[in-house]
């Protein structure tokens, strides 16, 4: 006899798949013997599809790892130190747009004192968040909120930095015009007026193409437009597989020029399957390199993913982000009076940082495109060379704001 699912029961399985929350921090081998009550932080990712980083909650769950077993976080009050318990949650926005903010939500009713590393385009979620006074660490910067809300705390410039270094990186590397290559969507029709913020002269910006997000559509023509308006250099922003196919594309169509893209979309694996087509290409990234071990910072980033790493985890932006994150956070709530969501944010208000895979940094210094809740300008120009992503000489950052008064 075939038994049916009710309506009701159908809609509760997808919402299940849509969103997929765990408690990565209470069977953890690390902190157990930490007799402190544990300190929930909530970490949310797109979940699978076009732009699912799955390193993020990886990297994430290694930091609290390090956290734990270094001793966790040790009350300024006084008191025994406790341990971190990362509530993490993926959100496939895809079957189901209110994913992340039920993630939220989750997290709100789990008593989270931050979210760290936040990952998905949602103004509810930072909203949501903001409501009951618990500060987004950390986010990835993707969406308005995330660059005007108080209660938003990036450690980078986020989407709209990246988008308008491309182009000063491009004629730094000597191009003089400059295309924007970047995906059909809302925020994507924002790119080129970030990227013309930085150029020599508006007129520098020789067109935009919007390609789809399914890298599975044909984009030749695409391809054949772009190298035949013959732009010195391509400023590339889209996720990573339209990225990589975007390359070898205009590549394989006899592009010759610079092709710079954002750090966000490149990764080990995917520069292993561009092969050679990568080779030169600029990547503009809020951190330094991380190859670049002669950073203390990056190599202790390394390390522990070796050692408390959940499976393989590649050195991508997202992993640095989530992990610098969670350390962060630790740290500053070993300063706090008391350990909650209201003390946290207020402690961040006007605070300088420094997490060492960036130049140190003030919340709250202004910046050049005019939004409130970026904290630094401050990017690095990398590039391809033999298959890795490589620091420049000295792992120099540059300041975009200084550029911006040229």
């Amino acid at each position: 006899m075939r038994r049916f699912l009710s309506v009701a029961a159908v809609a509760a399985l997808a919402t299940a798949a849509a969103t997929a929350c765990s408690d990565s921090g209470s069977d953890a081998e690390y902190g157990k013997s930490l007799a402190g009550e544990p300190i929930n932080l909530s970490v949310i990712a797109s979940g699978p599809g076009p732009i699912y980083q799955p390193e993020l909650l990886k990297a994430a769950r290694a930091a609290v790892n390090a956290v734990n077993d270094a001793g966790g976080v040790k009350p300024a009050g006084g008191g025994e130190a406790r341990p971190l318990k990362l509530i993490d949650c993926e959100a496939s926005t895809v079957t189901d747009p209110n994913a992340a903010v039920k993630c939220a939500r989750e997290a709100i009713d789990k008593k989270v004192v931050a979210t760290v590393g936040k990952y998905v385009s949602s103004d509810a979620v930072v909203q949501a968040f903001q409501a009951a006074s618990i500060p987004l660490v950390g986010t990835q910067v993707q969406t308005e909120q995330d660059f005007v809300n108080p209660a938003s705390f990036p450690l980078e410039g986020g989407s709209p930095m990246l988008s308008a270094a491309t182009g000063a990186a491009l004629q730094d590397a000597g191009a003089k015009t400059v295309a924007v290559v970047t995906g059909d969507s809302p925020s994507g029709r924002l790119v080129p007026k970030y990227v013309k913020a930085l150029l020599g002269s508006e007129s520098d910006l020789k067109g935009a193409y919007y390609l789809p997000f399914d890298a599975s559509a044909d984009l030749t023509s695409h391809f054949s437009q772009i190298v035949g308006d013959k732009p010195d250099g391509v400023a590339l922003l889209a996720s990573t597989d339209v990225t990589s196919k975007t390359i070898v594309g205009l590549r394989q169509a006899g592009y010759k020029g610079k092709i710079a893209v954002v750090a966000t979309a490149v990764s080990e694996a995917s520069l292993a399957k561009m092969g050679d087509a990568a080779e030169g290409t600029i990547v503009i990234s809020d951190y330094d390199a991380a190859t670049n071990t002669a950073n203390p910072k990056i190599k202790q980033f390394r390390d522990e993913i070796e050692k408390y790493g959940d499976g393989q985890i590649e050195g991508t932006e997202f992993a640095i982000n989530a992990w610098a994150a969670v350390h962060f956070v630790a740290d500053r709530l070993g300063t706090t009076k008391e350990i909650s969501g209201p003390a946290l944010m207020a402690s961040l208000k006007g605070s300088k940082v420094s997490i060492g895979v960036a130049p140190d940094f003030t919340y709250g210094t202004p910046n050049f495109l005019k939004l409130p809740q970026l904290p630094r300008a401050t990017v690095q120009f990398q590039v391809v060379k033999d298959g890795q992503i490589n620091a420049p000489a000295g792992g120099e950052f540059t300041d975009l704001n200084e550029l911006a008064k040229k």
